[in-house]
């Protein structure tokens, strides 16, 4: 079961980071409709929240190699979904980022998202 995890979580940050670094204005787009109406962010922060809690509980790994990052990744996932279904205007702080930066930050996490994912590719066993 964890190799699964592992290789999903693997394709899940190759996708999401390709989506960042290729559509990064449609993001900006979405980031600035949340920023103005954070209801729109409920059942992505529900589905963060579940998918987190899930990968977090079942994979639970605190040993020193890559298990340690999915495991945290699992719960920083959960937190940020618990996050912003408590506290959903929080995201007026940041409404006054430029385009421009957003755009600049959005691509940066994508292509870190790629190396994430294909390094733990990479390392599956087997």
């Amino acid at each position: 079961m964890t190799h699964a995890i592992e290789f999903t979580v693997a394709i899940f940050l190759l996708v999401l980071g390709a989506s960042y670094l290729f559509q990064h204005q449609h993001w900006v787009q979405f980031f600035r409709q949340a920023t103005h109406r954070p209801s729109k962010l409920f059942l992505p922060a529900l589905a963060m929240l579940a998918g987190g809690t899930f990968i977090g509980t079942v994979y639970n790994d605190w040993t020193s190699t890559w298990p340690i990052f999915i495991t945290c990744l699992a719960w920083l996932m959960a937190l940020e979904g618990a996050l912003l279904l408590i506290f959903p205007g929080t995201l007026k702080y940041f409404e006054n980022l430029s385009d421009g930066f957003l755009s600049w930050y959005l691509r940066g996490g994508g292509l870190l998202l790629i190396v994430l994912g294909a390094l733990l590719l990479r390392y599956q066993p087997g």
